[in-house]
């Protein structure tokens, strides 16, 4: 998890790409008197007005008129400019989980006024670093370092988002993660980065959620790298001593196992050695089955509750599967229509298990049918996301519910994937 969650400004959290080119291009046609293409302007994004100018070419004695006159041109511009989608959901989300969120940007405070304000986002940021807090700006650290030792935060708790080269290169010389934001980049060719970032959603999920489970419980990666090993040596090996010898590492993964956790050691010994072939995900399909802004929950044997779903079956696909499980836990025949994530479960749900599975969020639209008794659930009810039941949480968690709801409100919403 990170602590502190910088973001840049144009490319990252404003969609201004175009009003900047634009602008540039005009004041260097007034300028000058020259037409430039577009294309050949994209060095001015993410680097100070200054900087900008300066490598075009311009005399050192009249960057400042001329950065004042680009100022004066940009409300003729500003129509161009709008809030990516997502960014205040994310912002929203993160101040509620308790995230400092801070600006780092190449505009000067007087551009970031002007030009950032008007979109009434300044309030969830608790401290922002102009092109003026610093001597050196990007690409070099200094901004971020700023930050850092206004906020009296490691470095190893903050990471820096922003959409270009010289945001990355900020971020890796103040010695913070960098996160590349695709929504807003031209192109990741080239640019090294800690992390690269779909949707804004990912950065909740890339952030925010717990530790990966592998690294924080190294005997649970052992275990898993044993059997996975075993489970190779038992599919393909022909020597009977090296079969032995094999099944010897299954009983030390399932050994291991079971001194880290309730389960009893024949328990995970039948679970792995019931496991054959080479080692790969299981698949587990779930129905997001949402209407009037309520999502359909069953209710598993033990209490809890859960949205319908299991392991897809040898023999279905994704969409027929959530579809058979919709129906035998919910009674409820359903359309899914849309893919709303592919999640690593381990990451996401608990306690952590000794082998991986992969969960796949499926949108659907409701029928009609009614809950019949079987063998899996007790019942079906509708909930909102602010009266959610006490969930079975390594099947169904409230951020994934959250996330479903999203993807139902959202008509362009991006699958999600880890």
């Amino acid at each position: 998890m990170k602590k502190h969650i910088i973001f840049d400004v144009d490319g990252t959290l404003l969609d201004s790409e175009e009003a900047v080119l634009l602008s540039f291009q005009e004041t260097l046609y007034r300028k000058t008197g020259k037409k430039t293409d577009i294309r050949d302007l994209k060095y001015a994004l993410g680097i100070p007005s200054e900087a900008a100018l300066r490598q075009y070419g311009f005399p050192e004695e009249e960057i400042p008129e001329i950065v004042d006159f680009w100022g004066d041109l940009t409300p003729d511009y500003r129509k161009f400019i709008k809030v990516f989608p997502g960014i205040r959901q994310l912002l929203e989300k993160l101040k509620e989980n308790g995230a400092r969120l801070g600006i780092v940007t190449s505009r000067n405070a007087e551009e970031y006024r002007r030009d950032f304000l008007p979109f009434g986002l300044e309030g969830y940021f608790d401290t922002v670093i102009c092109a003026d807090d610093t001597l050196i700006h990007k690409p070099y650290g200094e901004p971020v370092k700023e930050y850092l030792r206004r906020e009296n935060a490691r470095a190893e708790d903050a990471v820096f988002i922003g959409d270009t080269v010289y945001d990355m290169d900020c971020a890796a010389d103040a010695g913070v993660d960098g996160a590349l934001a695709l929504w807003g980049c031209a192109s990741p060719a080239h640019i090294r980065a800690d992390y690269y970032l779909s949707c804004p959603e990912d950065v909740f999920s890339s952030f925010m959620l717990e530790p990966d489970p592998l690294k924080e419980h190294k005997w649970l990666k052992w275990a898993m790298e044993l059997q996975f090993i075993a489970q190779a040596g038992l599919t393909y090996s022909r020597d009977r001593f090296d079969r032995e010898r094999f099944r010897r590492i299954q009983e030390i993964a399932a050994e291991i196992v079971s001194c880290n956790t309730p389960m009893d050691f024949e328990q995970i010994d039948g679970l792995f050695a019931g496991e054959m072939g080479y080692q790969t995900p299981k698949l587990d399909s779930r129905a997001a089955i949402i209407r009037d802004g309520k999502i359909l929950l069953v209710q598993e044997m033990d209490g809890t509750w859960a949205m319908p779903g299991g392991w897809v079956d040898m023999d279905q696909t994704i969409k027929e599967n959530t579809v058979k499980e919709a129906g035998e836990e919910a009674g409820m025949l359903v359309a899914p229509v849309r893919l709303v994530a592919v999640q690593d479960r381990n990451r996401h749900n608990k306690p952590p298990y000794a082998y991986n599975i992969c969960k796949v969020f499926i949108l659907c639209e409701p029928v009609e049918g009614e809950f019949e008794k079987n063998i899996e659930t007790l019942g079906r009810e509708w909930f909102t996301l602010e009266e959610l039941p006490v969930l079975s949480e390594d099947k169904t968690t409230k951020e994934q519910i959250a996330m479903c709801f999203e993807a139902a409100a959202d008509k362009d919403w991006k699958v999600l994937f880890d």
